[in-house]
């Protein structure tokens, strides 16, 4: 009865505590570990807080009273560290001797409100698939669950868990995102998504044929819907976000090797820590490198990326960071697997069948440099700046399908292109804190810029003499008996023969804009209230000018403690459409407008470990491109049309114990072209855009008894059926199991995963008969791993 009376329970804990650790038999007994009691700043126990063991690589939970307790703990020097959200976080260095319980005694946490930060330049330390934060939805630091926008996140730590080696195999773990194709195009909510990913909340750019390499992400943010009103012209459907590691204040390294199918080889390395006594100047440095052959014929891959970064912290007032990255990729250009003419069947021709020739090449070298910086100019006043300059260098030399001969055989045309692009993002933002009356107020007014200028060289060959002037052919495959051998590339000469199929669409633009932000809080009542102008010229002799106006409007209301309701309208803006067929237009090329409404549940559940979601929209776009069904034109577009898509999605991830780790998604969609002058168009659902999509990964690891240190995970990715950019070419649903068994020693990691343990057959996306990507049939990845 006195543990329920208010302020005398606190009084009796510490005495139950004492007793526990110093007078009860049970605690006598000789083992090595560490025990004690964690308390708030206010002395209440601070229950369900996780703690790491760096060096011995334990984790644990307190109890409910704040009681912990590690036991078969390795001797030696270690490093406990305390993550609770919403407090400072705690490191202490601490000696285990064997055959000794080292008592700890009470450790006190100390709150640490969420500081308004608006440039990223320490370091994530937790080590578990939950992130709460972002500074992505609103410029300035928030919790998730206080955005009224969904926001998805993947963290480092389920990259590594999966073995996911790029961008491509990470979106998979996101709600309402699938493959578009087998380049780096993706499907959110039911859009194409062809802008450039971002950097740290900067705009790059995307040359569409490789995928981001991830040796340097700390975590990949989905935020779902137009973000226009922060970040000028965007996807309707989302906009990615890729988060780089920054330094952290203690040293520590670690480096993973892998092994696995089809003679994959992947080694990386991340090492980071304090450059100088007073921890002022920071640094971290990643790098891999990565050799891989495929399933697919004459298809392989090697690249590799250096990235090293560095903070400079000399005051509580001024911080700054720089990242620098170059990566490279020497692979060739997987154009799909081509099937029979006029023939529908999937499995006509082999999963491993490509037009590739010997030769064949696709190399690009991409370099990024970011600079991003804050400084408090008042304790209510902060100026931030962030820029990045992006520089891409792509050399192509492909062989491709130029037309049927027979139902079974192909000619092949043969073209080249340098792709250089340079594109440079600048943002400055003042967020200035108030109050008025009962509310308060966080204020963020800034200026964007960013410069696209490519520079495409583009050549295609034919051999004349054999096939005729103007044929655009230099050889014939078979696509029923293929045969791969080295062309006679050198003989081939320039043709005027051009195949918009495989043309690269260029684009130089440049955008600027004006925002204005208010977070306001008006008791516990959170509203967002958002405005950009932004001024849009292409310099491409189209004369296109545009200059739009941008809301964003929301509200997040809390339902019950640790859950919060939220509703938001948001317009979005793209001047671009890409697309992989011919498209004429009758008029000038109107810009893509969107609307999204949206509204939704977040919370943290089991004690905050767990953060879940649940999203329900409609999204609007505008100025659509539709065929203008005119049989003497085939290839006339006109923009008249509406897509809509309706849908809800499920999100959770976290950790329901301190050894049971889970990631789990589900994603309800229905695209349809909801406008259009062509009847027979309105009501059908757009192309590869699937009714369901779903994907999990859960880890389990015995923390005790025999099994202890080991690890078992099992997970799914699933997409439903999709229709293609040909009206007779529709893609099956498919369901791909995967799983995986780890183990860890102390500083040592083992662990082995499977993936399509079923060995199932599917395609990740299509655009037609001759232009669709087969998912990897059974295969499974080695790593061994150590941390210093």
């Amino acid at each position: 009865m006195i543990l329920k009376q208010p302020g005398i329970k606190y009084v009796f804990l510490p005495v139950v505590f004492w007793l526990m650790l110093h007078g009860s038999p049970l605690y006598a007994q000789k083992t090595t570990g560490i025990k004690g009691w964690i308390v708030t700043d206010n002395d209440k126990p601070a229950a369900f807080v996780k703690m790491f063991l760096r060096r011995s690589n334990r984790t644990t939970l307190t109890n409910r009273n704040g009681f912990f307790l590690l036991t078969d703990l390795p001797a030696g020097n270690d490093t406990l560290i305390i993550i609770s959200h919403g407090t400072a976080l705690r490191e202490r260095s601490i000696l285990i001797k064997k055959g000794t319980l080292l008592n700890l005694d009470t450790i006190r946490l100390i709150s640490e409100a969420i500081k308004l930060q608006t440039v990223k330049v320490n370091g994530r330390v937790s080590h578990s698939y939950l992130n709460k934060n972002s500074f992505f939805g609103e410029k300035t630091e928030a919790l998730i669950v206080d955005i009224p926008q969904a926001i998805s996140t993947v963290s480092k730590e389920l990259i590594h868990d999966k073995m996911e080696l790029t961008l491509k195999d990470a979106l998979n773990d996101v709600a309402g995102v699938n493959q578009y194709s087998g380049f780096d195009e993706y499907t959110i909510r039911g859009f194409k998504a062809e802008n450039a990913r971002d950097i740290d909340g900067l705009r790059g750019y995307s040359t569409t044929y490789t995928s981001t390499i991830l040796v340097n992400i700390e975590r990949i943010e989905v935020i779902k819907g137009p973000t226009a009103t922060l970040y000028g012209n965007c996807d309707p459907g989302g906009t990615i976000n890729m988060v780089t590691k920054k330094p952290l204040d203690t040293s520590r390294a670690a480096i993973d090797i892998y092994r696995g199918a089809w003679n994959h080889f992947r080694v990386q390395g991340d090492m980071t820590g304090p450059l100088n006594k007073s921890k002022t100047l920071l640094y971290r440095i990643n790098a891999g490198y990565d050799n891989t052959n495929s399933f697919i014929n004459q298809t392989f891959a090697k690249s590799y990326e250096l990235a090293p970064s560095f903070s400079f912290i000399p005051n509580d007032k001024f911080r700054v960071n720089f990242n620098f990255s170059v990566s490279n990729i020497h692979t060739v250009l997987n154009q799909g697997q081509p099937g029979y003419e006029e023939d529908n069947n999937l499995n006509s021709t082999p999963i491993n069948l490509t037009l590739t020739q010997p030769g064949d090449y696709l190399r690009e070298t991409d370099v990024a440099s970011v600079i991003s910086a804050s400084y408090k100019i008042n304790k209510n006043l902060i100026f931030s700046m962030g820029y990045l300059n992006y520089i891409t260098r792509e050399n192509v030399a492909a062989h491709g399908l130029n037309n049927y001969i027979t139902p079974d055989s192909v000619s092949l045309y043969y073209t080249t292109w340098a792709y250089h692009t340079v594109t440079n993002t600048l943002t400055n933002y003042l967020t200035y804190k108030f109050k008025t009356g009962k509310a308060s107020h966080v204020v963020l007014a800034g200026y964007d810029y960013v410069r696209s200028s490519v520079n495409l060289n583009q050549q295609y060959y034919e051999l004349p003499d054999q096939f005729g002037p103007g044929s655009g052919i230099v050889g014939t495959l078979s696509l029923g008996s293929p045969q791969y051998f080295q062309m006679p590339v050198n003989t081939y000469r320039l043709s005027d023969y051009n195949s918009d199929e495989s043309d690269v669409n260029s684009n130089i633009y440049h955008t600027q804009g004006v925002y204005l932000q208010d977070q306001a809080n008006v008791g516990k009542v959170k509203l967002l209230g958002s405005l950009r102008e932004e001024f849009y010229k292409a310099d491409d002799g189209s004369g296109l000018n545009e200059r739009v106006f941008l809301p964003r409007i929301g509200i997040v209301y809390p339902l019950m403690p640790k859950l919060n309701g939220y509703a938001s309208y948001n317009k979005g803006f793209d001047p671009f459409e890409a697309s992989t067929s011919i498209q004429v237009f009758d008029a000038p090329f109107k810009p893509l407008t969107s609307q999204l409404l949206e509204t939704g549940l977040k919370g943290g559940f089991f004690n905050d470990r767990l953060f879940a979601s649940a999203a329900l929209y409609q999204l609007k776009v505008q100025n659509v491109a539709v065929n203008a069904n005119n049989i003497s034109d085939p290839n006339l577009f006109v923009q008249q049309g509406e897509n809509r898509s309706r849908g809800f999605e499920v999100e959770a991830t976290g950790y329901i114990l301190s050894n049971l780790s889970v990631n789990f998604n589900y994603a309800n969609c229905l695209a349809i072209v909801s406008k259009s002058d062509i009847a027979s168009q309105i009501g059908s659902v757009v192309e590869n855009a699937p009714r369901n999509t779903s994907s999990s990964w859960i880890k389990y690891t015995f923390s005790n008894g025999v099994l202890k240190g080991l690890g078992i995970s099992a997970g799914h990715s699933q997409v439903g059926a999709r229709n293609t950019l040909d009206p007779a070419i529709k893609l099956p649903g498919y369901l791909v199991i995967n799983g995986g068994v780890r183990y860890g020693l102390q500083r040592y990691r083992f662990a082995l995963n499977m993936n399509n343990i079923t060995n199932k057959t599917y395609w990740q996306g299509a655009y037609n008969n001759i232009n669709k990507w087969p998912g990897a049939p059974r295969n499974c990845m080695f790593n061994l791993g150590y941390s210093f």
